[in-house]
C-alpha cells in the first residue's frame, strides 16, 4: 500500500512539472501533421532532462518496479548517470545540428527572396519589350501605309503628266 501511495506521489509531482513549457513545446513540435518541428522536440528533450524532479521521478519509479518485480540486476547509478551524461551530450549535438540548418535554411530564403525580386524585374522589363515590341510592329505598318500612299501619288502624278503630254501632243 505504501509503494501505491509512493507511486501516486511520484506521479503527482511529475504532474507539476513546468506543465505550461511542455504543453507548450509539444504543440509546436505538432503544428502541422506533414513535418516535424525537430527543434521543438529537441528543446522538449532537453526540458526533461534538465528537470531533477522529472529525473528523480524516472529513477523512483525505476527503483519501484525494479523491487517490485524479480530481482534483476540493477545499473549501478553511475552508469546510468554516465548513460544520461552522454545522452545529454547526443541531444546538445542534434540541437547544434539543427540550429546550423536553421542558419542555412535562413540564408537560403534570404537567396530565394533574392531571386525572386530579379524574376519580377525580369517580368517588368518583359511586360516593357512586349509593349516596345508592338509599338514598332505599329509603326513598321504605318510606314508600309505611308509608302504606298507615296508610290500611288508618284503614280497618279506622272498620270497626270503623260495625260497632259498628250494633250499636247494632239492639240
Amino acid at each position: 500500500m505504501d509503494e501505491q501511495i509512493n507511486e501516486n506521489n511520484i506521479k503527482n509531482s511529475n504532474n507539476n512539472i513546468d506543465k505550461g513549457t511542455i504543453k507548450n513545446l509539444t504543440s509546436n513540435s505538432l503544428k502541422n501533421e506533414n513535418s516535424i518541428d525537430l527543434n521543438s522536440i529537441m528543446q522538449l528533450a532537453t526540458t526533461l532532462l534538465k528537470n531533477d524532479t522529472l529525473m528523480n521521478t524516472v529513477t523512483g519509479i525505476s527503483k519501484n518496479k525494479q523491487s517490485s518485480t524479480s530481482p534483476v540486476t540493477k545499473v549501478p547509478e553511475k552508469q546510468e548517470n554516465t548513460e544520461l551524461v552522454s545522452l545529454y551530450q547526443k541531444l546538445e549535438k542534434i540541437d547544434n545540428v539543427i540550429s546550423a540548418m536553421q542558419q542555412e535554411n535562413t540564408g537560403l530564403s534570404q537567396k530565394l527572396e533574392k531571386i525572386d525580386n530579379v524574376v519580377s524585374d525580369i517580368k517588368q522589363e518583359n511586360i516593357i519589350l512586349a509593349s516596345l515590341s508592338i509599338k514598332l510592329v505599329n509603326i513598321e505598318f504605318e510606314i508600309t501605309e505611308l509608302r504606298k500612299e507615296i508610290q500611288d501619288l508618284k503614280e497618279h502624278k506622272i498620270f497626270k503628266k503623260n495625260s497632259k503630254d498628250s494633250k499636247k501632243d494632239n492639240g
